[in-house]
Parts: structure tokens; sequence; C-alpha cells
């Protein structure tokens, strides 16, 4: 997604948009969107991940502070701040001062001479070098439904800014980790979890932790309602009509469903935990929401009784 972009728009959601509001919005357009939902469609597949990206910034608070605050240049400062300013100063104020267009190692090389992508001299004194603060490294990954139910595992590989001694100068150079990260059963939609000391680390050793951001993918089949799930099963008209059971498939497996003599197209069922996994509070409940199926194409001696039907209704 480029810069230029107004994440809000691609929601659709007022920039004083509360959490849910935001969660709402972005469930809606993901379902809208998504692939399996729109097979082929190399525009649906775009919205889809502009929608992604929007949600990613949007869906989280100190992400969108930034974004809120710098707009465009928001990851440019998030960069700034994860490589560590260490001067006492908010790094988003001196990232404006220096001007939102402007590189920040661009601003350190001038007290070096160093161009600074390489790493960031601070000063050739020790007694000038300024060790920063351990930053947090925050990544987000995303899970299925399925894998959010019965837990799963992730391998991240990602680049932190540590600072080291040398020769009598403090540099800040970047090093590249790979973290195998274990996601519990019934973590939620926008659930973290703490590595701790992934991080970027100091000149004294001292790291930052990595937090991970769960998210979940939207689903063809099933959709997340407050802390239960919701599906859609088809059933013939004449089971509705006369009852007797259909089958209905959960996360975890398919199961049956009894249908009451005269089912309504709409009806809700309740299937008691047969839902989601929920962390450490059981598994929630599956609702089923009947829609009353017709034949496409009819036999004679069908056809001939549903008429027969007809003239006794």
């Amino acid at each position: 997604m480029t810069q230029s972009v107004d994440y809000y728009k691609v929601l659709g959601v007022a920039r004083n948009a509360d959490e849910k509001e935001i969660k709402t919005a972005y469930r809606k357009l993901a379902r809208k969107y998504h692939p399996d939902v729109n097979p082929g469609s190399s525009a649906a597949a775009e919205k889809f991940k502009e929608v992604q990206g929007a949600y990613e910034v949007l869906g989280d608070p100190e992400k969108r502070k930034l974004y809120d605050r710098f707009g465009g240049q928001w990851e440019n400062v998030q960069q700034a701040q994860e490589q560590g300013a260490g001067f006492g100063q908010d790094v988003g104020d001196l990232f404006q001062h220096i001007g939102g267009n402007g590189s920040f190692f661009d601003f350190f090389s001038g007290f070096s001479g160093n161009p600074g992508r390489q790493g960031v001299h601070f000063a050739t004194d020790p007694s000038v070098g300024i060790p920063f603060t351990p930053q947090n490294i925050e990544k987000t990954v995303e899970v299925s439904l399925e894998e959010a139910d019965s837990g799963t595992t992730r391998v991240l590989t990602f680049q932190t800014m540590n600072q080291s001694s040398s020769r009598g100068s403090i540099q800040t150079v970047p090093e590249t980790k790979r973290v195998e990260i274990k996601i519990p059963a019934g973590i939620s939609d926008g659930g973290k979890l703490r590595v701790a000391g992934k991080g970027s680390s100091n000149v004294n050793g001292k790291a930052g932790d990595l937090i991970v951001v769960v998210r979940w993918k939207a689903h063809p089949k099933f959709k997340p309602v407050e802390d239960h799930l919701e599906t859609e099963v088809e059933v013939p008209f004449t089971t509705a009509a006369l009852g007797g059971e259909v089958k209905v498939r959960t996360l975890r497996k398919e199961i049956s469903m009894t249908i009451p003599r005269g089912t309504q197209s709409g009806q809700v069922f309740r299937l008691a935990g047969h839902g989601m996994t929920r962390l450490n509070r059981g598994v929630s409940d599956l609702y089923a929401r009947v829609k009353i199926t017709v034949p496409r194409s009819l036999t004679p001696e069908k056809e001939a009784l549903l008429k027969k039907l007809q003239e006794l209704s």
C-alpha cells in the first residue's frame, strides 16, 4: 500500500472511530473481497490486500497513533524509534524537526560523517556516546480460524538494530534474528505474545522484547461474532417442511443437526460447544443459520408430486 492512501477511507470509517468500529469494518470488507469469495479476480485480491494493510495500522493502537500524527511518514518514525534515538527527546518530535521528508539516518550522519545506513557512529569518544533504551520489535502474523482454534507455530525472521562498542565508539549495527513462535489455542484476534529479549539491544547488553500481534484471516465459511462463530447451512425444502437431519461442518469436524418440522429460511440454531476455543475459557458456540434450497431440476415424477402438493395447499 502506498503512503498516499488514506487508511480511514480504505476501511470506510471516521478518523475518530473506536477499535470495535474499525474491526467491524475490516471484517466486513475482508469477507467481501476475500480471494476465496472472488476466485480469479485480481481487482478483489488487490482490494483485499489494501484492506489488510489498512487494518494492520489502524487496528494497532501504537501504529495508529503514529499514523494519526505523521500520516504517510509513520513507518519512518517507527523505524527510527526501533533503531533508537537515545537523546532523551521524543523521536517523533526529532523527526518533525529535521523534516518529514528527510532521512533519520541522514540526520545522524552529521555527527560522524558516516552515511549511517551500515551503522550509526554516535561519537568517537565513549564519554560522548549515548546508549539508547532497549527497543521492542513488533511483528504481525496471520492465522486461519482453524489455527487459532487448535494452536500453531510460526517462524519469524526479522532485523533488529543493536548497539556495540568498537575502538572507543558506540555503533548501531543490524542483526537478523530467527524466532519460532508458539501460538496457543484460543488466541484472540489482535492478541499479543511477548518473547523476552528478542528486540533491539543497547551497548550495555540490555535487549527489548519481540511483540507478536496475531490476526485472524477472513474465513469463507465461518464468521466470528463476539466470541462465537456463525455459519450458513443449506437445508432442502423437503427437510425443512417435514423435519430431519442435515450435516454441519464445524472448525474441527462434521456433525449432525436436527431440523424440526416447519423450519423457516433464516432460522438460527445454536450448537453449543462447537464454535472456537477460547484461551482458558473452553469452547464457544456455533450458530447455524438455515438457508432453504430448492432443486434446480425435477424428474417428471417429482414435478407431478409437487403440482399435486400445490393444488392441496
